[in-house]
């Protein structure tokens, strides 16, 4: 299996997204056979947020769009608006929706926190995001906190700290601060007491699956793949919705060739989180190893409409493309991976690609009729 399988951190850009309880049953009498009667917006609103709590996300959606076509003005339903999307593997939809409803409202704390966890490849829009939202709302913990993994993701350890310890100033029991403390002491390179901030973080919140994804994390870089495996299985055996945790069990399992449990892992986080391309990308490579090219290829597809110049995609699918028989077009893929390839990679490529010409050619030259073919 080609490089090595991305394990992704707790990002403290955390989904703030507790579906709202279910409205009573409304009934809408019909005269006749006469029109349907037109629902007034908040039956509208409330109907989407119990469809919502259901998970029929399609149905909901038709009902909150049809909500917002009357009330475009409701920051708070842009933002569930922006939930649903990347329910419906829209991420670029999602950041609109997030991105319309600060700006009627920046004190909408769970679409700045969305919006930013969706700018994690560019953090210092993520941090702009948040910053804009502490100035409608300073002090508030859940913003510090993710900025503070905004600053993180930029190398700014000092201002993360800052971020993290202004929270504890006034909050002293909060569990992300100390998630967040922990993400910097482990920047430092100071493992252990990172994992001590940890355990500090799972005392005060012992049911949190993000704390738990990040000891495998660290564990990881003790090299203990065991207890790595250990606290991600635990992580999403506390939240089985934490995708995290699923992601980074199926690239554990795909790094010890343990195809078919990659394969089960990567595709549960990508039912919780579809937008995440790292985890489609070890999907495919699990795929590839179960000898599955179409579906590896299809996944790789879907990695290169997100990154077109992401290496082991442009590879993978070449490889996939080879073993369908689509030589023609196997040969295209190799030719737009060689680019990137450098040092033994790029010699097997051109040897793949000189191979696959041959192919062709004998399969030309061949008579009709001939039985042989291309095999």
């Amino acid at each position: 299996m080609r490089g090595t399988p991305i394990l992704l951190a707790c990002a403290a850009f955390a989904c703030v997204h507790a579906p709202p309880p279910p409205p009573p049953k409304l009934a809408v009498k019909q005269a006749g056979r006469g029109p349907l009667v037109e629902l007034p917006p908040s039956i509208l609103h409330e109907r989407a947020r119990t469809l919502m709590a259901e998970g029929k996300w399609e149905q909901a959606w038709e009902k909150l769009e049809a909500y917002l076509a009357r009330e475009p003005g409701d920051a708070a339903a842009l933002f569930e608006a922006g939930w649903m999307a990347e329910k419906r593997s829209d991420p670029a939809g999602a950041k609109e929706l997030y991105r319309r409803s600060l700006e009627i409202d920046p004190g909408q704390v769970g679409a700045a926190l969305d919006l930013a966890r969706l700018l994690q490849d560019d953090p210092v829009r993520a941090e702009a995001v948040l910053r804009a939202s502490l100035e409608k709302l300073p002090g508030d913990p859940r913003l510090l906190d993710g900025l503070a993994a905004a600053l993180l993701a930029q190398k700014k350890l000092d201002e993360a700290a800052a971020a993290a310890r202004q929270v504890l100033e006034r909050h002293p029991d909060d569990a992300g601060a100390f998630r967040a403390l922990a993400d910097v002491e482990a920047g430092r390179g100071r493992i252990r007491h990172a994992e001590w901030l940890l355990e500090n973080a799972r005392k005060l919140d012992p049911a949190d699956a993000g704390t738990l994804n990040s000891l495998g994390l660290l564990a990881l870089r003790r090299d203990d793949p065991a207890a790595a495996r250990a606290d991600f299985a635990e992580a999403a055996r506390l939240d089985p919705s934490f995708a995290p945790a699923w992601a980074n069990l199926g690239a554990l399992a795909l790094r010890y060739r343990d195809y078919a449990a990659a394969e089960q892992a990567c595709g549960r986080s990508l039912e919780l989180d579809p937008g995440r391309w790292e985890t489609r990308l070890s999907l495919a490579q699990a795929l590839e190893g179960l000898q599955k090219p179409a579906e590896a290829r299809a996944e790789y597809e879907r990695v290169l409409a997100a990154r077109p110049d992401e290496d082991d995609a442009l590879y993978g699918r070449a490889l996939a493309l080879r073993a369908e028989g689509s030589l023609e077009a196997a040969a295209a893929a190799f030719q737009q991976y060689l680019p990137h390839a450098q040092g033994t990679r790029a010699h097997q490529v051109r040897a793949q690609i000189a191979a696959i010409e041959l192919r062709m050619r004998t399969a030309q030259a061949a008579p009709a009729g001939h039985p042989g073919g291309v095999r």
